[in-house]
């Protein structure tokens, strides 16, 4: 009997296709990466408005070996929410926070801050009524706690609203518990002065 000594076709494809990939992946070594274009450091640049490639550190940012105000950052203290602002509340924090409120919590709370958002029929529970006589006892710690970690079907906003941030949407809660129909009126040491609760 005599033996074949050619290769079937089959058999010349698959390592024709073989050889193939292993040429692809020898063409694809090679020092791109390390030879692309980049930015050095303090390099100029014109992506930048300033012109530097160099980019500011992010003003929330916070060192490991940074003191931290923890009522600022965590709205607790010895582990317990705080009962006043760690901030000092004026005309300009409450502007910010109707701001701030206006595109984060509308939504859900609505403009009055009643629960009843224009998302709010789609939840169940339904968002909490900021201006209820429940809310308006609590402490201004409790509110930074929801916001910075949620409750109930509210997510967790401390990736999106920044700490100071957070504190003058709460100065603003607090500025329509005291006066819903103008809560830019109310005076900014009253509100500063409602950290533990209205009565």
């Amino acid at each position: 009997m005599k033996r074949k000594n050619a290769r079937s076709p089959a058999r010349r494809i698959r390592y024709g296709f073989l050889a193939f990939c292993c040429l692809v992946l020898l063409v694809a070594c090679g020092n791109n990466m390390r030879d692309q274009s980049r930015l050095k450091p303090y390099e100029a640049s014109s992506v930048f408005a300033d012109g530097s490639s160099a980019r500011p550190i992010d003003p929330n940012a916070v060192a490991r070996s940074q003191s931290v105000d923890l009522a600022l950052t965590s709205g607790k203290q010895d582990g317990a929410v705080v009962t006043a602002f760690p901030i000092t509340v004026d005309s300009a924090t409450v502007a910010r926070g109707q701001h701030v409120f206006t595109i984060y919590c509308v939504p859900c709370h609505g403009a009055a801050a009643d629960g009843k958002g224009i998302v709010s029929g789609y939840f169940n529970p339904k968002p909490a009524n900021l201006i209820s006589d429940t809310l308006r006892l609590q402490p201004v710690g409790h509110f930074f706690d929801v916001i910075t970690n949620g409750k109930g079907i509210m997510l967790s906003y401390s990736s999106r609203i920044a700490p100071a941030d957070r504190w003058a949407v709460i100065a603003y809660i607090r500025a329509i518990q005291i006066n819903k129909d103008a809560p830019l009126e109310v005076p900014a040491d009253q509100i500063q002065a409602s950290g533990g609760g209205l009565k």
